[in-house]
């Protein structure tokens, strides 16, 4: 390497990062100062090994003074006038650190990595799986250590909750180490290939169940005029996630131009999407907004900090109204009263890509790509249709039945 005068001072270097404007200013013998858009200051060493252009980060300014870069880099110098990729030879050292990590490192970087850009629904589930279960079984063990009876042995203690919490923790066990395999920390997935009936006798598998006819007739005339049937009539008039619902906050609304706006990072499928509301809801929303709390949600919760209405609140709104009803609860969910809703607009005739995106579902297979149509004038008709439906089915005229989905 060609020897250049050393040519950058603390001085300059404290200016640069206060300013806050991308630079990269050269020392000499390859040593570069690079500051990026985002803030980060680091020293970059630029070198030819083999006849090929490598380059390797020695460290964060300040972390690494003037003085400190100037040094690493000397003796990194050294390393490649004897042959060494230095560059090369930090990942293999990264690598080296990593296979040795804990099962708690790993999931630490799997919630940077991965979980933190999934689905809200998604990252408070498996968060809470990680947190109960799989790091205070597991997480002291390395990872690569990890086998597939541990796997299994958790699993075991996990199906006392019910095959669903199993089948959620299983899920995010198998997310875990795929991370792990992806990282090369090992080789294999030890949640791959797990039969979880072998563990524990399966749940019957529930049968999805849309209000129908006169039984959903009779529920709309049993919903509570209060704010607990309010949140009922929204839910079914709507058909947002049961989620959706209950963590709705205000900001999310513009009653002037009746529109719900629901963020991507609060659906399932990470795609927000506006809903048109009909006159219906927009009564309703003024009601509650004058019978509640003030609050940043829709539905506050009872006690405590400002926060929404928990899942199992809200669930236990449902069940009091299917047994004012006469309607068995069985193992009715407030999913259910969203499947109602898709339910009942194709009993109205609505077209299926209306109807799905109405949901905010995704069309099956190449339709979903190529079909970019949000269908919003068509969605807005066909929930003003609906709402108009349930208004008489709820006085007990004109019953068009609803048909009941598997």
């Amino acid at each position: 390497m060609a020897k250049q005068a050393k040519n950058l001072s603390e001085v300059q270097l404290r200016a640069w990062l206060a300013a806050g404007k991308p630079v990269a200013k050269s020392d000499g013998d390859g040593l570069t100062f690079t500051l990026s858009s985002a803030g980060a200051a680091v020293w970059v060493l630029r070198y030819r090994v083999g006849g090929r252009r490598r380059e390797v980060t020695l460290g964060r300014y300040p972390d690494y003074s003037l003085k400190k870069a100037r040094q690493e880099a000397r003796e990194a110098r050294v390393r490649v006038s004897k042959g060494v990729d230095v560059a090369a030879e930090k990942r293999r050292e990264k690598h080296a650190g990593m296979a040795a990590w804990t099962v708690r490192q790993l999931v630490a970087d799997y919630e940077a990595k991965v979980l933190s850009v999934a689905a809200a629904s998604t990252r408070k589930l498996y968060k809470m799986y990680l947190t109960n279960w799989i790091v205070p079984r597991l997480g002291a063990m390395l990872a690569v250590d990890v086998s597939v009876a541990d796997v299994v042995a958790m699993l075991r203690a996990s199906s006392s909750r019910g095959t669903g919490a199993m089948r959620t923790l299983h899920a995010a066990a198998r997310a875990v180490f795929e991370h792990a395999r992806g990282q090369a920390i090992r080789p294999d997935n030890p949640a791959l290939g797990i039969k979880r009936s072998s563990i524990a006798k399966a749940e019957e598998r529930r049968e999805g169940v849309a209000l129908e006819g006169e039984v959903l007739a009779k529920f709309l005339r049993a919903i509570p005029d209060d704010v607990k049937g309010w949140a009922l009539r929204l839910h079914l008039i709507t058909g947002v996630r049961p989620g959706e619902l209950c963590e709705a906050a205000w900001a999310e609304f513009d009653l002037e131009r009746g529109s719900w706006s629901i963020p991507a990072e609060r659906t399932k499928t990470g795609s927000g999407y506006v809903i048109v509301l009909p006159s219906q809801v927009l009564d309703l929303l003024r009601k509650i907004a004058a019978n509640t709390p003030s609050s940043a949600y829709v539905f506050p919760a009872a006690r405590g900090e400002d926060r929404p209405i928990p899942y199992q609140t809200y669930r236990a709104w449902l069940w009091r109204a299917l047994d004012a009803a006469g309607i068995p609860r069985g193992s009715f969910k407030p999913h259910d009263l969203r499947r109602t809703m898709r339910s009942g607009l194709a009993s109205l005739g609505v077209r299926y890509e209306v109807a799905e995106r109405a949901i905010n579902h995704k069309l099956p297979g190449m339709a979903e790509i190529y079909d970019r149509n949000d269908y919003a004038v068509e969605r807005a008709a066909a929930l003003r249709q609906w709402a108009d439906q349930l208004d008489v089915l709820g006085t007990g005229t004109n019953v068009v039945p609803i048909k009941r989905m598997a």
